[in-house]
């Protein structure tokens, strides 16, 4: 992992309408460090990003960016109280859980991204294509893209979540994409006739399936993907009311 840079921001003077300068700040990239996994075992649901942004990386948290809907999506489809109590339910959590003040604080006051690494205690935790720091996702190559995928699913077999969660269509393009080349296949481009958000499951185009079978087989046991819109809020190819419904179609499978 890289090292913070004690000065990481540069600043120039700009010149304001009414002739005052201002400082302008530029953030230094290269200097930021990666963002590690949270990761355990027997995870509920693990959140599959691209890679950091450049507030995630400074602030050292999963979607730290104040644009970014990802913890707005996250608290109000009561994601975390369903982890909860199906972990009781189950018997990974123990029903003491429901005095635990900082469990009751995030489900009153809801999480935000200085909470992705106290989720771990509750079975919830993040990982991505990358670690690498960018202003956007676009600037990862295809190639890093590409072998992300690997340790991608070494994450996953390590977290063994009953449930992944893909935040982004060009996230789960690339993992068709690496499997095509595993298979020799050409690429299958993703459409309405065989994408569709949500729990990803088997359809009606054979070689599309084929993908999805194939992935299917190098998961744990149990695990199901789930493909969502990527929250940044640059991407407005949903509305919020239709994101939202694909996370609580999440929470009630859980």
């Amino acid at each position: 992992m890289s090292k913070l840079s004690r000065n990481p921001k540069k600043t120039r003077q700009s010149s304001t309408s009414k002739g005052r300068t201002r400082k302008r700040v530029i953030i230094d990239r290269t200097t930021l460090p990666d963002l590690r996994p949270s990761l355990s075992t027997q995870m509920t649901i693990l959140f599959i990003g691209d890679n950091p942004g450049v507030q995630s990386s400074i602030q050292q948290h999963h979607y730290a960016h104040h644009s970014n809907l990802f913890w707005k999506l996250f608290n109000r489809s009561g994601i975390l109280e369903r982890v909860v109590a199906e972990r009781i339910k189950s018997g990974i959590a123990n029903s003491q859980l429901s005095d635990d003040k900082l469990l009751c604080d995030l489900i009153t006051q809801g999480c935000s991204a200085k909470d992705d690494f106290d989720l771990i205690t509750y079975g919830i935790g993040f990982t991505g294509l990358s670690p690498r720091c960018t202003t956007t996702a676009s600037q990862l190559t295809s190639k890093e893209k590409l072998a992300g995928i690997p340790r991608l699913l070494k994450d996953i077999e390590f977290s063994k979540p009953k449930h992944a969660a893909v935040i982004g269509k060009a996230i789960w393009e690339t993992i068709v994409k690496y499997y095509c080349l595993k298979l020799g296949m050409k690429f299958i481009k993703l459409s309405k006739d065989n994408f569709k958000w949500g729990k990803v499951e088997v359809g009606s185009d054979e070689r599309y399936n084929s993908i999805i079978e194939l992935l299917y087989s190098q998961l744990p046991s149990g695990t199901a993907i789930y493909v969502f819109p990527n929250t940044s809020g640059l991407v407005a190819s949903l509305s919020f009311q239709e994101k939202l419904q694909l996370w609580q179609n999440l929470a009630g499978n859980i």
